[in-house]
């Protein structure tokens, strides 16, 4: 017998009743829908994580290398305009821009208070109310903060060490590299882990970067054209500077390789979507069952249309494919239902959520490859126990 013909038969079998093979299909549709659901929702977030974490809003992609100096005496050491060039010129039609980040948190910066030198730890500001509380004096003015002023906070602690009291460190003179300041306040630092306020002494960054003879800063930011090899071309960079950088001898480049975070990060997050869509599929098994107790019912009922059949000349073979036939065109309703059903899911639910979903060629291969093997397994059993019927035990019922 022709496919054709024994898909026009299962067809015709399976709508001879309609409710029984739609209440039959709903769990196929059920199971398939969540799995694409959850699939959907976890690649989206997938795609939505590497992308803010690779690349900016413009596609363009930003890499940091780290200057560490070997000497904590080595405070000034950091990248300099040389090492800006030569970056440049390891790959100058792939990289966009490359700047010179200065830290501004916790500094340690040599310095002069009370005519002693002193090693402080420094924050750089740019509020005139940052998160502390004023012991003594006052804290800084808008005019400070936008001009090259001369006004610092220091700590609680670093004025009771050297000035023995709060008040008697106001008005004091303080130097942090070639700029004098005056001492117009006393504070205490929030009471918070590592707070970047909790240091000596707190200065407007505008005055600090006036006040510091050269610009090097601790980070060099480079910045890619989209579609470059960030991990390659930034490791080339790293080789340049380890060579030719200005501070070769006096520290360590380094670059930290985000290529392999994002790769790791990606592993997780399809870990959990397949153990997530794992535990939805186990609907899949239970609908398996409702197939196959379904097609045990139908070949029972329709033992005098086997008869006849076999009895004009069909042979077993023929039986069991046209049964199994009909419980693969039921799971492949089902699944490709599901499918539909399970990625508008998907968008609405998307819509309450900072990412859009996506639907994989893998998904929807997937879908019919899964409801095709529920409909062979779960169909197989009944579909032989249509083809082994005697047909002489048929006749005498």
């Amino acid at each position: 017998m022709r496919l054709s013909e024994l898909i026009r038969i299962s067809f015709r079998a399976l709508a001879a009743n309609k409710r029984r093979s739609f209440l039959t299909m709903i769990g196929i549709v059920i199971g398939i829908a969540s799995v694409v659901t959850i699939l959907s929702l976890g690649n989206g977030i997938k795609a939505e994580t590497v992308k803010n974490l690779q690349a900016d809003t413009q596609g363009q992609q930003t890499a940091e290398i780290t200057f560490n100096p070997t000497s904590s005496s080595e405070t000034d050491a950091g990248f300099k305009e040389s090492d800006i060039t030569l970056a440049k010129q390891t790959a100058p039609d792939k990289i966009k821009k490359v700047v010179i980040k200065h830290d501004k948190e916790r500094l340690q910066v040599n310095g002069q208070l009370a005519n002693a030198d002193t090693m402080m730890s420094v924050t750089l500001v740019n509020k005139t109310k940052p998160n502390i509380q004023l012991n003594a004096g006052h804290g800084f003015s808008q005019e400070s903060l936008q001009t090259d002023g001369e006004d610092a906070l220091i700590s609680k602690k670093l004025a009771k060490k050297v000035f023995h009291g709060n008040t008697a460190a106001l008005n004091s003179s303080l130097e942090l590299g070639t700029k004098n300041y005056n001492i117009i306040g006393v504070f205490s630092p929030p009471k918070t882990a590592y707070s970047a306020l909790d240091v000596d002494v707190l200065v407007p960054e505008k005055a600090y970067r006036a006040g510091q003879l050269s610009q090097e800063g601790r980070k060099l930011a480079i910045t890619y054209k989209t579609g470059s090899d960030v991990s390659k071309l930034t490791n080339n960079v790293v080789r340049q500077l380890k060579k030719s950088g200005s501070e070769r001898r006096s520290g360590q480049y380094e670059y930290f390789d985000y290529g392999e975070l994002l790769k790791g990060i990606g592993n997780v997050i399809s870990a959990l979507t397949l153990f997530v869509s794992a535990i939805a599929g186990i609907s899949l098994l239970i609908a398996g069952v409702g197939v196959m107790n379904m097609m045990y019912i139908s070949a029972s009922e329709r033992s005098q249309e086997i008869g006849i059949r076999m009895a004009v000349g069909a042979t077993p073979a023929e039986i069991m494919k046209q049964f199994l036939l009909e419980s693969v065109m039921l799971t492949l309703t089902g699944g490709v239902v599901g499918l539909i059903v399970g990625a508008l899911t998907a968008w609405i639910i998307a819509m309450f959520l900072p990412f859009k979903p996506v639907v994989t060629l893998g998904s929807v291969i997937g879908t019919f490859a899964i409801s095709s093997i529920v409909g062979i397994v779960f169909g197989l059993l009944p579909a032989k126990s249509a083809a082994n019927k005697n047909l002489i035990d048929i006749l005498k019922s």
